[in-house]
């Protein structure tokens, strides 16, 4: 599985994830990956976004990022249209 990220000045981060997906991986993922490009795309200023997800919604995932004071955009349940990552590789083949 890849997990991605990217900011609003063009900067990606990708993220090779080994296995099925849980909470506990998906927040060692936010740790080692999102906070790290945090850093790099105007510290305090971003806001994140994920779909509804049950390894994005879990307690354990809300209460890591409350602990990290990461701001979560609002998301509609089942709307993955919406999400600019899904329509990456559509772009792309396009060009």
């Amino acid at each position: 599985m890849v997990w991605a990220v990217f900011g609003f000045n063009g900067q990606v981060s990708l993220a090779f994830l080994d296995g099925r997906q849980n909470s506990s991986k998906y927040i060692e993922t936010l740790e080692n990956h999102l906070m790290l490009f945090s850093e790099n795309i105007g510290g305090l200023n971003w806001e994140y976004q994920h779909d509804n997800a049950p390894i994005h919604t879990s307690i354990a995932t809300k209460n890591y990022v409350n602990s990290k004071n990461i701001t979560v955009l609002e998301w509609p349940p089942m709307r993955p249209d919406l999400n600019p990552i899904e329509n990456v590789y559509y772009v792309s083949e396009a060009i």
